[in-house]
């Protein structure tokens, strides 16, 4: 048994520059819609699993993202269909257009940044110059749209002209997908992040809005060229 973060991979990624998409069971499970959405349209084929010792199989806190030190979760294997298997970080290939769609899983707090890297390191390791994250922020509007953060200015001011996202939310952006999303910049990759506005469930804030989801997705799908 390995200690840490590891990888296993089943198939080999031979894309060139591919984009890469990640999303996780953040505020009403925004990016992981996006992700799965992904997936089966691309047909995408899983590439590898990211397994760590801090992937807890139930968390302490409420919501998962929330990590907290003295709250690190229960370590065990989830059953699915009859089959137990480990917490995992998944990577999904699709080669038209070149993809890696990253299934996200919250870390505890003493591994988040460990496993970030891994992620990245992954990432990095498969040519990908830009990463696209997918997440939901809190509003009471009516009117919900989405917004979005960059890592640099230029990456903004395309997303504002060519597409007409504009930036809008403020305030931390925790979890899986926050801590990828700002650790991408010094590792060479520039990303950006789509926030799609969504009214949080307070019993349950991870329930999913698919039609947040959609509008994310709309956005994304315009980005990268595909249809609708």
């Amino acid at each position: 048994m390995q200690n840490g973060t590891w990888i296993v991979r089943h198939r080999a990624t031979a894309l060139k520059e591919p984009v890469a998409i990640a999303g996780s069971p953040g505020l009403r499970s925004i990016g992981k819609l996006a992700v799965d959405n992904l997936i089966a349209k691309t047909h995408a084929e899983l590439a590898a699993d990211l397994y760590s010792t801090h992937l807890p199989t139930i968390y302490e806190t409420k919501p998962s993202y929330a990590a907290h030190p003295a709250l690190p979760g229960t370590a065990g294997v989830i059953i699915e269909k009859g089959e137990a298997d480990l917490p995992k970080v998944q990577f999904y290939t699709s080669p038209e257009p070149p993809l890696i769609l990253c299934k996200g899983y919250h870390a505890n707090f003493q591994g988040q940044y460990e496993v970030a890297e891994k992620v990245l390191d992954f990432m990095v390791e498969n040519g990908v110059k830009r990463l696209i994250v997918v997440a939901g922020f809190g509003s009471k509007e009516k009117e919900k749209g989405v917004c979005c953060a960059a890592t640099n200015a230029e990456l903004l001011r395309e997303m504002k002209e060519k597409y007409g996202v504009d930036i809008g939310y403020k305030g931390p952006f925790m979890g899986f997908s926050g801590l990828v999303f700002g650790m991408a910049k010094r590792r060479g990759i520039e990303a950006l992040c789509l926030f799609a506005a969504t009214e949080p469930k307070e019993d349950d804030l991870e329930f999913p809005d698919q039609e947040a989801a959609q509008r994310a997705l709309s956005k994304l799908n315009q980005i990268l060229g595909l249809h609708e």
